[in-house]
């Protein structure tokens, strides 16, 4: 009797410790374009394309030139990058991403396709908080991409 009361009780415990697993890290980003981006020659907004990455860590996402993340960011980024989204925003758009994240990522970076690259602001990347609910602030300007964690309502 003692060693089945014994074996329902590592069983009881075995299960409780697998209800208290890791917390899944999600996300939810609100992006926000400006009526004004990505001007052309004659200061027309231009629509933009925008990547949002998941990232084990930012350092290199934040040293690869434009042209390494435009033209082939997976190799350029390996196995930092966890999942990648691209999408296309036309002026004063908005579009909102709802997701679970993968295990290991640590940081979300955007990266966007500015037309006049030397004179903008075009990657941005923010350290997540693992195992909670982060709420983003996805925000872009005439030359200028941003991202934060959203402001409290």
């Amino acid at each position: 009797m003692f060693s089945l009361s014994r074996a329902v009780m590592v069983i009881g415990l075995s299960a409780m410790l697998l209800a208290c697993g890791k917390s899944s890290t999600l996300v939810s980003a609100a992006l926000q374009a400006s009526s004004s981006i990505n001007p052309d020659a004659r200061n027309r907004p231009s629509p933009v394309v925008i990547r949002v990455y998941e990232l084990k860590t930012p350092a290199t996402f934040e040293s690869a030139d434009f042209f390494s993340l435009f033209d082939k960011d997976q190799a350029t980024l390996g196995a930092d990058m966890l999942a990648r989204e691209e999408f296309t925003l036309r002026p004063g758009d908005s579009q909102t991403i709802n997701r679970e994240l993968k295990p290991d990522t640590r940081f979300m970076a955007v990266f966007a396709g500015f037309r006049e690259v030397e004179k903008s602001t075009w990657r941005a990347v923010m350290p997540l908080n693992v195992g909670k609910k982060n709420t983003v602030q996805i925000s872009l300007d005439a030359r200028t991409v941003s991202i934060s964690p959203a402001a409290a309502k």
